[in-house]
């Protein structure tokens, strides 16, 4: 949000970081929105889990992902524009992608909830019969999970 929405630049001028500070706090409350919607909507999938089912709603979360990336990416070509076509006495982002920007924070809440609890609960419907036992099976799972965020950099 400091970058792409706000325009700043920590290492900026005194303006540049102002607007950077702003869109990070801005960002912070874009998270604490994304919490929220996760908290109430997690009391929606164990009934959309049995209605439709846990696999088809594990595929709806990531195609509602794919979405809210594809249109995170044209809320900042459109902030670009904005601030590159000639509007660059206008200091940090409009106010619709602001909004816009916040919404999809919010809305991505619905399928981290559904991330947070699906997977493990199709391992062990998928397992319940294999004889190797459920929990080795969400452990394997576990691991898959949290090996490749060891190999991510992190740069500071």
């Amino acid at each position: 949000m400091g970058r792409e929405v706000y325009h700043g630049d920590p290492k900026g001028n005194s303006d540049e970081v102002k607007l950077y500070d702003q869109g990070v706090r801005e960002g912070a409350f874009g998270l604490l929105l994304n919490s929220v919607v996760l908290g109430i909507s997690s009391f929606l999938i164990e009934p959309m889990c049995q209605r439709m089912g846990p696999r088809l709603v594990w595929a709806m979360s990531n195609f509602i992902v794919f979405a809210s990336m594809a249109v995170t990416a044209i809320i900042s070509l459109i902030s670009i524009g904005e601030y590159s076509g000639g509007i660059e006495h206008v200091i940090g982002a409009s106010l619709s992608i602001r909004i816009a920007a916040l919404i999809v924070f919010a809305f991505l809440g619905f399928p981290l909830a559904i991330t947070y609890s699906v997977p493990f609960s199709v391992t062990a419907e998928l397992t319940a019969d294999s004889g190797g036992g459920q929990g080795l099976a969400i452990g394997v799972l576990n691991l898959a999970i949290v090996i490749p965020q060891f190999r991510i950099p992190v740069h500071l």
